[in-house]
């Protein structure tokens, strides 16, 4: 099995159990037909008895009064009522419950056989397809209906040609109503739609939870494709930061060096090839870096060139680079190293930034100063220059692509701390870049609470 093939089977979602269960739920209009064809064929069956009832009947009345007239014809508009109540019971199982009770309160005739069966159908459909609130609902007004029907049925008294009406309750033999029979037989009654309603409740329950579980699981794979693609978008955005790093700070460097090469080939002739040389450098080291980022995004399975990546130890070197190329660039560093090399990547960086703004905007011969004072709670980071040197040119000018600021923000908040970056208020004017990281959660608070003090002073 390859490893896309593992891969699919661990991901592969949940569905529900059962075979039969799943090819009955994938066709729900197949299984809502065949109920009703099965309805369809009990009536007619009922139909057949209530019509040899009524050819055999050898009273001196005829047939019972309630298969006198066109009784077929009623008997057929609620089968279709009935009918049209099971094949839309999902959808409406209470109002199909409610309207199978109704047509049952006047049933006299041999079609009370189907219908109830019709009706034990809706009980079990509304705790499945609605909610256990409503299936306890539909479960009263069943049983409701069953007493109801006790009454206008005219009970368990003998029903007579003379006096029997489709609402009598008592009957003029005087056995219209006997206690204990309508005791017994609503609670019989009652038993049995219970134990219809359990089982609904029961399989709808589960149905529902079972559906749930699914969701859930669809639900945590969109998370999870979501979560990828974030993470493939910020890791872009961090190549895209690493990438502006290399390339801007080298070449604001190398085309800072080859201007004064240019400048200096005749007049001191060393010092240009001199120039030229340190530019070739700098395009082989950033050549370098370049590579080694790019290797470890390929996917050909060879091992990258690991190096250490750049920090606080780093900014000697990073600022000798730019007093080469031509910033009279200062250095002060205090405090002890927290031991962070996220934060000391982010701390380079920001240095490097922001003398690479200070080479690109002021110009040569411009003045930067860069202090980074590392305290128990936060470090402070500030890159100041103090304008361009009146008469210099600026050789790099207008060839930032804005995102740098931008960068560094982001870092920034992956600590919780703040940049900001702007013409400086201090005397000397010029532009300041400055930065606060804290050195752990708790110090985060207290750098929001203290960053617009900083800034005033």
């Amino acid at each position: 099995m390859s490893i896309e093939q593992s891969t699919a089977a661990e991901v592969r979602l949940p569905r529900p159990p059962g075979v039969i269960r799943r090819a009955l739920a994938a066709h729900p209009l197949a299984v809502d037909v065949f109920i009703v064809v099965w309805y369809f064929i009990g009536c007619g069956l009922a139909l057949g008895i209530d019509m040899v009832g009524m050819l055999s009947a050898s009273t001196a009345y005829g047939a019972p009064y309630y298969l006198h007239g066109a009784w077929w014809l009623l008997a057929l508009v609620k089968a279709l009522i009935i009918a049209l109540a099971l094949l839309y019971r999902r959808r409406f199982p209470l109002a199909g419950l409610i309207v199978v009770t109704l047509l049952l309160l006047w049933e006299y005739s041999a079609q009370a056989l189907p219908n109830s069966v019709a009706l034990l159908f809706m009980i079990y459909a509304v705790p499945v397809y609605r909610s256990v609130a409503a299936g306890w609902v539909g479960y009263g007004v069943a049983v409701a209906g069953s007493i109801l029907s006790y009454f206008l049925t005219g009970g368990a008294g003998e029903v007579s040609a003379e006096t029997a009406v489709p609402g009598g309750v008592f009957l003029a033999d005087g056995n219209g109503f006997r206690a204990t029979e309508f005791i017994a037989l609503t609670v019989m009654t009652a038993i049995w739609y219970l134990a219809i309603l359990m089982l609904g409740i029961n399989l709808g329950n589960r149905r529902r939870y079972v559906q749930a579980i699914i969701d859930r699981a669809h639900q945590l794979a969109r998370e999870r494709d979501q979560l990828a693609q974030l993470a493939v978008a910020e890791e872009r955005s961090r190549i895209a930061r690493e990438m502006h790093d290399i390339v801007a700070h080298s070449l604001s460097v190398m085309i800072a060096l080859s201007e004064g090469a240019v400048r200096a080939a005749q007049a001191a002739p060393d010092a240009a090839a001199d120039a030229m040389s340190r530019s070739a450098e700098t395009g082989r080291t950033a050549l370098a870096e370049m590579r080694r980022l790019l290797g470890a995004l390929t996917d050909q399975g060879e091992q990258a060139e690991l190096v250490p990546q750049p920090g606080v130890q780093d900014l000697p070197e990073l600022v000798r680079g730019f007093r080469d190329a031509g910033v009279d660039a200062r250095l002060e560093i205090s405090g002890e190293a927290s031991g962070d090399r996220g934060q000391d990547l982010a701390v380079y960086r920001v240095v490097q930034e922001g003398l690479t703004n200070v080479l690109r905007y002021a110009g040569t011969g411009a003045q930067a100063e860069v202090r980074v004072e590392r305290l128990p709670d936060r470090t402070v980071v500030e890159v100041r220059d103090f304008g361009a040197v009146p008469g210099s040119s600026t050789p790099v000018s207008g060839v930032g692509s804005g995102r740098g600021i931008a960068g560094l923000r982001e870092r920034a908040r992956v600590f919780g701390g703040e940049i900001s970056a702007g013409p400086t208020h201090m005397v000397g004017g010029g532009w300041l870049l400055r930065a606060v990281l804290p050195v752990s959660a708790a110090a985060r608070e207290r750098v929001a609470g203290t960053w617009n003090e900083e800034e005033k002073r």
